[in-house]
């Protein structure tokens, strides 16, 4: 057995090379991936806010009932129940709105609805 051990050393080590040539561990040079988009982002005049605003007919109301919030998510804003569409997603639970976690609600004030604060009665 003595007399076979270089020749086992020789072709575990030529094995060996080969395992890692073919793994893949001797490549220098990772894939390069370029990212395009398929067209170009809108663009948006500099130095103009943003600004978003509810059309008045969507805001008209007559009482508290006639309002409910703008937005599905941590509502900022109320509208007219009639112009509301349907809320599908889902919603996180903080609370940032100013309606959020019973802060405020909506109602109708001088015939637009918008949101109303609760005032504490102590």
């Amino acid at each position: 057995m003595a007399n076979n051990t270089p020749g086992l050393l020789f072709i575990l080590l030529l094995t060996l090379a080969i395992l890692a040539i073919v793994s893949g561990c001797t490549e220098s040079n990772p894939p390069v991936v370029t990212i395009s988009p398929t067209s170009p982002p809108p663009a948006t005049p500099v130095g103009s806010p943003v600004v978003t605003t509810i059309p008045v007919p969507a805001q008209g109301c007559t009482m508290d009932d006639d309002c409910v919030p703008a937005q599905c998510c941590h509502p900022t804003s109320c509208i007219n129940k009639a112009e509301k569409g349907v809320c599908n997603m889902m919603c996180t639970m903080s609370c940032e709105g100013p309606i959020d976690c019973g802060a405020g609600h909506c109602g109708c004030v001088s015939g637009k609805c918008g949101v109303v604060a609760l005032t504490s009665s102590k």
